[in-house]
């Protein structure tokens, strides 16, 4: 594969992706900052190659529509996850418990939820699934429509963490 036919398969059509990606990211910056008074760094964006996480424990919701249907996935690496239940819970873990998948699915709840809002205000009618939680280093993300995955990078002082968006418009 050519560097210029590499650069076009991993852009992301900011267009059409804009509509799902930006109600998913302004939640999440919305909700670090009032729920653990904290501003995640957000890094480049780019298509996903593969289905292997790049952190520790992962909360999954779908997403279902009359106009579109997708998933968001929130990976967190292992420190951001026990900094996360520390700031929120008043907790000290050391390791990816039963407290810490809980977190993962509850913050992924919650920014699936807000997204949820602002795209109904969009004019689409979307039902939210339960939050599945997937823990491990190296697990598979298995988003369950054949849109593009769009990862989105973010950084906090505790690391890294990544928002995985897979939205497919109905024809």
């Amino acid at each position: 594969m050519t560097r210029q036919n590499k650069k076009k398969h991993n852009h992301v059509d900011t267009r059409s992706d804009a509509r799902f990606i930006t109600p998913v990211v302004d939640t999440l910056m919305n909700t670090f900052s009032t729920m653990v008074q904290v501003s995640p760094r957000m890094g480049k964006t780019r298509i996903k190659q593969d289905d292997i996480a790049k952190g520790d424990v992962t909360g999954m919701l779908k997403m279902e529509g009359d106009k579109a249907s997708g998933s968001v996935s929130i990976t967190f690496t292992k420190p951001v996850v026990i900094d996360l239940v520390k700031r929120m819970l008043n907790m000290d873990i050391h390791e990816i418990d039963e407290i810490a998948r809980d977190l993962a699915g509850e913050m992924a709840n919650i920014v699936v939820g807000g997204a949820k809002n602002l795209l109904e205000a969009q004019g689409y009618q979307i039902n939210m699934s339960l939050p599945q939680i997937f823990a491990g280093a190296g697990h598979h993300i298995k988003h369950c429509f054949n849109g593009q995955t769009v990862e989105i990078p973010f950084s906090i002082a505790a690391g890294d963490f990544f928002i995985e968006v897979n939205f497919k418009e109905q024809s």
